[in-house]
């Protein structure tokens, strides 16, 4: 199965010359903790970064500046780790552990934003994984 299959689709991306205030209030409106960040021009849809609440809470005590004095580039995780949307899940996993993120931007071939994987995607892909491998073995010796 390639991380494809199970990433989110429905991404929620900002560009990177965005205020922070806009793309904090779009993770708001949409729930969510995190966005990929997009480039401009011929860039505007790569990946260029990842803005997390966590990223927005350092960017504000470092800066010394509130979200409404900050742009999406100053306070964003820069260069994400990306994966390809045919990697396979035990790849994808192991790239995610290698790099110690919890999410990652899924690129077709040409590097072009397709999806976002998280570990929240991929843990009850694995449990129900897992739980069929015992079942197989429970079965096996009865």
């Amino acid at each position: 199965m390639s991380i494809l299959d199970c990433c989110a689709e429905r991404v929620v991306a900002v560009n990177e010359a965005e205020s922070l205030a806009t793309a904090v209030g779009e993770m708001h409106r949409q729930n969510v903790g995190a966005v990929v960040v997009v480039g401009s021009g011929p860039m505007a849809s790569r990946p260029v970064g990842i803005l997390t609440d966590r990223d927005v809470l350092k960017g504000e005590l470092r800066l010394k500046k509130d979200l409404f004095a900050l742009s999406v580039q100053e306070v964003m995780t820069r260069d994400p780790v990306t994966l390809p949307e045919d990697c396979e899940i035990g790849t994808g996993i192991g790239q995610l552990r290698l790099a110690g993120v919890r999410r990652a931007p899924v690129v077709n071939r040409q590097g072009d934003l397709v999806g976002l994987v998280c570990i929240d995607d991929l843990i009850p892909l694995i449990a129900s994984e897992l739980s069929a491998l015992a079942a197989v073995v429970h079965r096996r010796a009865a």
